[in-house]
Order: C-alpha cells, then structure tokens, then sequence
C-alpha cells in the first residue's frame, strides 16, 4: 500500500496531466508540418481541418472534459483510474490517425473502422462522466456535465455520417451527408460543449464571480442548442431548408443567451479593483474564437436562407446539395476552424496549461505572463487576416461593405489575389504557430520557478512536505489565492523581485502600439501581394494592357489611367443573355463588373478576352470582377459549353478617346487569327489511349417483365477521349460519352433517376416515352435530381439525349444513348451488338486554364471545346461509334462463320445520318422505325445492301456470314467514314 507522498509517478493528478496532453502537442506539431507540406498533400483541406476538429479539438476536449468534471463536481477519481484515462486518450488519438489514413489512401473500410474506434472512445468518455455524476453529493454545476455527456453523445452520429461520406454515395446525398456531419459535429459536439464550460471557465479566467442561479438559468439554453442541432441536422439529411433554418434559428437563440451572460461577465469584471492585471491572451483570445462561433452560425443560417427563394422573389427548389455545401460551405472554413475552434482552444490552453503544471501561485502567474506575450499584436493580426479571407468569400454588396469596413477602403475584395492571399495566411500562421514556441517556454519558466522555491525553502529549512501545487480555484471565478507563508517570505519575496518574468499587463499605451503593429503587418503584406498580383495579371495578358488590345492588331493607343473607378452591374439571366450586353466606360478609368447570376437553373460566368474571369456562378450568386483600366474595346463571354453562341455575350467600350478596334466582335473561341472552321485532327490509325477503355457493344440482356427496371443516371462533365490523342470538353451521363446502352421489355416500365452533380443545367428526353415534356424533360440545376418514370409500349431502337438548349452542344458533347426494345417474337441470334452513331465538333486550338497552360487531358492528350460554328456549319471533326473513333478497329467486334449476327444502329447526331454497310455480306433481315423492311423468308429474294437512318432514327440488321475473314461495318456516307465511322468484324471458322 503507497502513502499519498511515496505513490508511483504514474498514477498522480500532475503527471496524469503531463501524459494526457502529449497527444495535444503532437497534433499542434503535425498540424503546423502539415500546413507547410500542404501542396504534396492530397486532400489537404480534408486533412487539416480534421487535424484541428478531431485531432486537436476532440482530444483536448476529452482531456480538460474529464478536468472540469473533477473540478466542478469535486469528486475525488482512485489514482489508479488515471492510467486507464491516459489510455483511453491514445486509443482516441489512433482511432483518428485510422480515419485519416482511411480518408487520404481512398479506404473506406478502414475509414469505417477508425470511426467506429472514434465513437467508441467518446462513448466511454461519456460513460465515465455519466458515473462520475451519478457519484457526486448535490454538485452546483452538475449542467456542465450533463452537456458534456450529451454532447459527447452527438459525437458517433456525426462519426456515421463521416464513415458514410467515405464512399462517395453521390448527390444528392452527398452534399445532404456532408451538411448533417458537419452541423452535428461542430455546432453539436463542439459547440455545445464549449459553451457548458464557458459557463465557468470564462468568469474563472476573468477572475470575477459567477452568479449560480443565473449561470443554470442560462444552460438551460444548452439543451436548447442540442435541440436545434438535431433539427438542423435532419433537415439537412432530408434537403429541408425551412426545418434546417427552424434547427439553426434555436442553435444561435441558445449560443444569445448564454453570449449575453459571459458579455455581463465581462463587464463585471472590468469594473473590479484588482491587485494584479488580468492575464490577456486567455481573455481577448477565447472572447475573439466565441464572437466568430457566433457569426460563422449566423453566416450558415443566411447561406442556407438564400436558397429557398429566386431572384424574384418566388420559391424554387434550390440546388442546395451542390451550392451550398459543395461550393458555399468552404467558405466558412476559415472562420469555423481558424477563427472559432482553433483560437478558442489556443486561448484556453493559455490559461489551464500553467494551472495544470502546477508549481504555486507565482509559478502559475509567471506561465500566465509568458503565454501572453504578444497578446494584442498575435489577436489583431490574426483577426485582421482571419477578416480579410472571411469577407472576400462574401458576395455582394454586403461583402465588400465589411471587407471595406475592415480594410479601411484601402483595397477591394476582387483585389484580393492570390499572391495576397498566401501571404496574408502566411502571417497567420505564424501568429498560430507561435503559440508552441510559448508553450515550451511556460514548461522552462515553471520548472525554474519550482526550483527556485525548493532552494529557497532549504534556506530557510522549511519542511518539504511536497512540491507546490496549482492555485486552487474553489469555485468558478474564485481569484488566485494569497501567497503562502513561505513565498511571503523575505528570501522568497527576493526571488520575486529578481525574475525576468513581470505579472500579466493589462490594456494601456502600448499595447495600442501592438494592435497597429498587427494592422500595419497585414495590410503591408497586403499591399505587397497585390502589387506582385498586378504583375503577374499584366504577365497572363502576354503584355498588352488590361483594356484588351491586341499586338498583332497594332499598337495601342496611349491612354493614361485616371485614377478612377466605375462600377457596373450585369446579370446573367435565364434568356442567356446578359443583361446589360453593351457596356461604356470612360477610357482610362478602371472597371469592376458586378456581376448576379439570376439564372434560376443555369451556372454561368464571365471571361474577358483580356484574360480576366470570374469563377462559376450559381444561382442567385454574385461576384465583382476587376477588368483593369479600359484603353481599348473588349469582349466578354459565358464560357459555359454552348452559351455563347446562344448569345450570351457583351462588349465594354472606352469612351472619350479614339481608342480603335482591337479585334473582331466574335473573334470565336479559337481566339484571334485561327480560322474557326479549321479542323481539328487526328491519327485514325493510331490506338486509343491506355487508360482509354473499350466500349463493351454487346447488347444487354433484356429484363423479364413485371417489377419496374430502376435506373440512375449521373451527369457530370469531364475531358474525355473521343479519337486518339483528342480529348473533348464532354458532358456525359454516368462518365462515357454515349450514355448507358438500355434495354426493356415491349410495354416494361422504367424508372429513372436523373442527378446533376455537373456546373449546369441538364435534362434527359426519352425518344420511347409518351410523358409531358414539361415535367420530366425539364432543364434541372447542379444539385438537384429528377424523378422520370415510363413505359416502352412499342419496339424499336430509339435515342435519348439531354434536351437543354442548345441541344446541339449537349449532344454532340455526349450527352446521348440508345433505349432498345425489341419487337414482338423477335427470333434469337447467335450474336448482337449495337453501334451508335455521332457526330463531334472541335474547337480548332487546344482549351487552355486560367494560367494559359494547355489542359491535359486522359494520357496526356490535348482538350478541345466544342465549336458551336462548326455545328451551324455542319463541319464535324470526327465521326464515331460507341464515343470514339475506330476503336472497334483495333478491338473487333467477333462472330463465326454459319452464325446469325444482329446489329442494332441508331443515327444519334445530332445533325448527321448514316446509311449503314457491312463489306462482304448482305442483309437478309432489315427493321427501322419500328416496322421490318425485310425478312428472309420474302418472297422475292431480295437482300439489302444498307440501313439509311436519318438523324435519331434506328434499326437493326441481320446477316450470316459464310467465310472466315475480317469485314469492315461502315456508314456508306465516306467522309463520315473517314472521320472515324468504322468498326471490324472478325469472323473465324
């Protein structure tokens, strides 16, 4: 049996403490590794901020959540209890490291497994505060326990969606998993346990008294917040935007009320008389993180508002899925993770660190004072940089009157470029950084005061009855006790004197010149990137000035810049037009377009020809593009496939100087000098690409009648192969140019779900169908999905392709595929294939990205847009079966002498026919448009040489072939030949 003064080091309080954060600071360390290395990192973003949420945050939590408990409920736990803590934080702390390893190497089983150690350790935790509450005799603050437990209780229903997200489910689940793991994780786990122990730690680190009964007055609110987050989370997993705002409006009214009492805190305790100055980085930094807990929720709760509602105000089934937690949500990352989470946590580490260390009174005020040093240059220049990436991300209006506001109108968001923006975080980073270096340097400057008290306790041959311990806090807010009779001694008071380490300071002259300081920093940083991103603009622009003009076209005209700015609105609208098109600005001035999409279905953009562009906008977003100082006539363009040739176009025109004609109005996407028409080539005889794989053209087998056939198809858009090293710019249902190759039964019912998870409007039309256009052939929004049930009552081969205007760059962008239902008493054939038909028109010169790089595409091919005057021209680049050109040539279709072999052909477009040849054979079966042209057994002997199939038209042929030999099936139309419309049959004996 130990004595309390001869227990093992192991199983003390302070060593507990020592063992348990150890993981704490080996997250702080990879998580500062992990900021430097983020360029080498996949997933980066993923990365750090569940390095911060579940690495930092969710350790620290279950460390000082088991502190707290003790301390408020004064229980004392056995000492042999501590190991079994200690262990349980590093099975947490590698459960995490599985889910990470899971997440990066794209496992998701083990993505599950680390989830599931995760919500394991958590529940224990919460079993062991549940039994520590059960133990206690009347506790005061018992609340803060109880919304610890339940909040931990949260924390596996987020993990389960986590583990869920890891296998991708797609939209429209996608982004309502991704929304719900969110809400319950950050604003449930998180937030409602940093708002119990605000309640007392908040009154404690500004050493002031806390009122009990208002203190449980205001947790009830607590449950409140848990409530909200339970409701914001099922309508977020039931894409309901009203009961997700009801579950959030709850959230922020609870995150008010107890906000109004740590405010009265806060002034009650700046109006105490105090001996000593109150420690500052604890208090501006924990009240800094609460203020952006707040706003980040208020931010949601608008995000979410502004999609239920058109730009006129009608109510319209938003893509939330997609924009908002797709696109949107990333914007609040910033502020959740560095502004909330991280300086909530750094401020409290601030203060319980050197009160964990132990060491007495003195040792504790000296940890204080080193752990804020720098206080208010490390607050304002963090919140300064925080500020500026927070506001930049807001649209609108109201985002350039706070980034203004915090700026002091000395730049604008849109001039807030790259360069700016990672020197900006750099600076932020370091301020975060710093606070390990203190951190080690308040371990140094307490193990030195320690020692400095046993020598001074052997001098004056006092007892050591055993090391000095923590100030005591006896009750929230209780202030650091007097000194004890030995550190009141005159040999201590000495030691006292000689320190190097003054007590906390509190706010006066100086450290206003620390809050300039941190201005000064940011914005001189500031100032700096923006000049090197105007260099870089100027660079993109291959030297000619921002208002367009062209060398090749001339010189341009000297027009010296005013100083001035114009701002101009412009709407993108569902007509494809923008709204203005003819823009006039004086010359010489610089030009901002604000520009509001309010297409209520469509994602649209703008490009200059100068090179400057906007990002994509959704629905209802706005964006303010910066277009340089105007010397000289430029053009503008959606450059969403199809939309600038429906018109979707403007002009700027300087006025007030002969500033001349930089280029042609319409110059084409080829860019100026590049005849439009020109055609794009390739080596036919060349194989496709390696990770290019065959189109398997054997025709599915036909469902049994009876149960519905349910399908799903996805849209997305991806460079994909289409001729050998030639990549398109393509629009695909369910990742292949050409579509899925269906089959049904004659009068089968079908059931389609059709989710655009693609950057635009998308639909789907089925040629067999007889369903109202309006309701099942709609043009749909990214995020959204699409019910389209019905039956194929009669036989025949027949298309279906995307119906959104214009459908010719739809469909010849892939967008198109066969449905096939087979007549009635169709006889068996030995072998049947299906060949679909279409055409591809190619942007004469390769798509090049936002630095002027090429886009690579599959194996390193060159990418082309599509040419919408190539379609109006009917000049197709490349004519093809199955999506690419001849690749039935270098992998032949396959058959046997005697055999009987059905071919299946539809003309998909979306302009040209085929008149349908096999060399060497004849066709004793033809059947087109739902009727035969011929049988074998007619009575005339007759044979057909060709299937001729107008544009959407289809039909199958039948032949036996009777000698070994290879056989070409052609469109008999040769220049479609020529153009890739070829695939082999290889017949052997």
């Amino acid at each position: 049996m130990h004595s309390r003064d001869d227990r093992p080091e192991g199983f003390t309080r302070r060593s507990w403490h020592r063992k348990a954060t150890k993981p704490v600071s080996y997250w702080m360390i990879a998580l500062v590794i992990a900021v430097a290395a983020h360029p080498l990192i996949p997933q980066f973003r993923w990365l750090l901020v569940h390095m911060v949420t579940l690495g930092l945050v969710t350790t620290s939590i279950m460390i000082w959540g088991q502190h707290f408990t003790e301390a408020l409920l004064k229980t004392r736990l056995a000492e042999e209890t501590r190991s079994c803590q200690v262990a349980r934080i590093w099975a947490l702390t590698a459960s995490i490291v599985l889910t990470m390893a899971g997440m990066l190497a794209n496992l998701p089983l083990l993505t599950v497994f680390g989830a599931i150690g995760v919500s394991a350790m958590i529940l224990w935790y919460a079993f062991a505060l549940g039994a520590q509450l059960k133990a206690a005799l009347a506790p005061r603050f018992s609340f803060v326990v109880r919304a610890y437990l339940i909040a931990a209780c949260l924390l596996p229903f987020g993990a389960t969606l986590g583990a869920i997200l890891a296998f991708s489910p797609g939209e429209p689940w996608q982004g309502r998993l991704l929304l719900a793991h969110q809400i319950v994780n950050i604003l449930g786990f998180v937030g409602v346990t940093v708002s119990a122990t605000l309640l007392t730690l908040w009154p404690t680190v500004l050493r002031t008294k806390l009122d009990t009964l208002k203190a449980t007055r205001a947790s009830r609110f607590l449950i409140v917040m848990v409530i909200g987050t339970l409701i914001a989370m099922l309508g977020a997993l039931v894409d309901n935007v009203l009961v997700g705002l009801a579950g959030l409006t709850l959230y922020i009214l609870g995150q008010v009320v107890i906000g109004l009492l740590l405010v009265a805190l806060a002034r009650q305790s700046a109006r105490q008389a105090r001996r000593e100055p109150l420690a500052l980085f604890p208090v501006l930094s924990i009240g800094a993180g609460a203020l952006w807990f707040l706003g980040t929720c208020v931010a949601l709760w608008g995000l979410w508002f502004s999609s239920i509602g058109s730009s006129d105000g009608s109510p319209v089934s938003s893509p939330l899925n997609f924009s908002l937690t797709a696109a949107r949500l990333h914007d609040l990352s910033v502020p959740f993770v560095a502004g909330f989470l991280l300086q909530l946590l750094l401020g409290a580490m601030s203060y319980l660190l050197p009160a964990s260390m132990g060491g007495g009174p003195r040792a504790f005020k000296a940890g204080l004072a080193v752990m804020s040093r720098w206080t208010v240059f490390r607050v304002v220049t963090l919140n300064l940089a925080l500020g500026l990436f927070a506001f930049a991300s807001v649209s609108g209006t109201i985002g350039e009157a706070l980034f203004g506001a915090l700026t002091l109108g000395t730049f604008a968001p849109s001039q807030f470029g790259s360069v700016t923006r990672v020197l900006v975080s750099a600076v932020a980073f370091f301020v975060l950084a710093s606070f390990i270096y203190l951190m080690l340097r308040m371990v140094k400057v307490n193990l030195r005061e320690r020692l400095e008290f046993k020598e001074c306790s052997a001098q004056l041959g006092m007892p050591r009855v055993g090391a000095p311990t923590a100030p005591k806090q006896s009750a929230p807010g209780a202030s650091i006790p007097a000194p004890t009779a030995s550190e009141a001694s005159p040999a201590a008071a000495r030691a006292r004197e000689s320190t190097d380490f003054p007590g906390p300071a509190s706010l006066d002259r100086r450290h206003l010149t620390s809050a300039l300081a941190g201005m000064g920093t940011v914005f001189s940083l500031a100032a700096v990137g923006r000049a090197f991103d105007g260099t870089l603009a100027g660079a993109a622009a291959v030297g000619t000035p921002a208002g367009g003009a062209h060398p090749e076209n001339g010189t341009a005209p000297s027009i010296a810049p005013t100083g001035r700015t114009t701002r101009l609105k412009v709407e993108a609208n569902a007509d494809m037009r923008f709204v203005p098109n003819a823009l006039e600005v004086p010359a010489g001035d610089r030009l901002e377009i604000e520009v509001h999409n309010v297409d209520p279905a469509n994602t649209h953009d703008l490009v200059l020809d100068t090179g400057a562009h906007t990002s994509r906008l959704l629905p209802g977003d706005t964006v303010v593009l910066d277009a340089g100082v105007i010397t000289a006539p430029v053009e503008g363009w959606c450059s969403i496939v199809g939309h600038r040739a429906m018109g979707m176009t403007l002009t700027v025109t300087p006025t007030g100087a002969n500033t001349g004609k930089s280029h042609e109005a319409d110059g084409g996407a080829a860019g100026v000098g590049t005849d439009s028409l020109a055609r794009v080539k390739a080596d036919l005889k060349a194989a496709p690409g390696a990770s290019r794989t065959r189109r398997d053209p054997v025709v599915p087998a036909v469902p049994s009648p009876g149960a519905p056939q349910k399908l799903t198809f996805d849209v997305t858009e991806k460079n994909l192969e289409i001729a050998p090293g030639i990549a398109m710019e393509s629009m695909v249902y369910n990742g292949e140019v050409m579509g899925p190759v269906i089959t049904s039964p004659l009068g089968g019912k079908i059931e389609l779900t059709l989710t655009n998870s693609g950057e635009m409007g998308h639909s789907i039309d089925f040629h067999a169908g007889t369903v109202a256009p309006n309701t099942y052939m709609r043009t749909i929004a990214p995020g959204e999905s699409l019910e389209y049930p019905f039956t194929t009552d009669y036989a025949g081969a027949w298309l279906y392709h995307c119906s959104t205007a214009p459908m010719t760059m739809h469909l010849s962008g892939g967008m198109f595929g066969i449905l096939i239902v087979p007549p009635q008493g169709l006889a068996p054939a030995d072998r049947e294939y299906v060949l679909v038909q279409s055409e591809h028109y190619l942007a004469p010169e390769a798509s090049t990205g936002t630095d002027g790089r090429p886009v690579q595409g599959p194996d390193g091919c060159a990418v082309h847009g599509i040419s919408s005057e190539k379609i109006f021209a009917e000049r197709p680049d490349f004519t093809v079966f199955n999506g690419h050109a001849n690749q039935y040539v270098h992998e032949p279709l396959e058959a046997k002498v005697g055999e009987r072999v059905r071919i299946w052909v539809l003309a998909a477009g979306p302009s040209r026919g085929l008149a349908f040849h096999v060399v060497g054979t004849v066709f004793d079966t033809v059947f087109k448009e739902g009727e035969y042209l011929l049988r074998p057994d007619n009575t005339t002997g007759g044979g057909a040489q060709a299937l001729d199939l107008g544009s959407c038209q289809g039909g199958f042929v039948e032949m036996v072939f009777h000698e070994e030999g290879t056989y070409k099936a052609v469109n008999h139309q040769f220049v479609d030949l020529e153009r890739g419309a070829l695939a082999l049959i290889h017949v052997t004996a």
